[in-house]
């Protein structure tokens, strides 16, 4: 039995079902734990990607504190590294089931 590396084969999977209209949203959604890193990609996570926008929810006020200081360098980043444009990104507390915030 031959093993193979599914990475690209799921990616490529994950992009022809999104379709052309939602391209940017996944290459961030693949993309978010190389620009960010793996402490800040586990506080966050992304919402949506709506007119060069990108929405993304926060665990606690620290963590937003933390992702604005970074929002340019985060927008240079996805623009440089995933050749996404974005014009803006917004951050949200995110909320928990009961609707209140964590």
């Amino acid at each position: 039995m031959r093993f193979f590396k599914t990475g690209n084969a799921v990616k490529d999977l994950v992009f022809s079902i999104a379709g052309e209209e939602n391209h940017d949203l996944i290459a961030v959604a693949f993309g978010w734990k190389t620009i960010v890193g793996n402490l800040l990609a586990e506080r966050a996570s992304i919402v949506k990607l709506e007119n060069g926008v990108l929405f993304i929810a926060v665990t606690n006020n620290v963590w937003m504190q933390e992702f604005v200081l970074r929002r340019s360098q985060l927008i240079n980043d996805i623009n440089r590294i995933l050749h996404v444009k974005l014009s803006n990104i917004v951050f949200f507390m995110k909320q928990n089931q009961k609707g209140k915030r964590r």
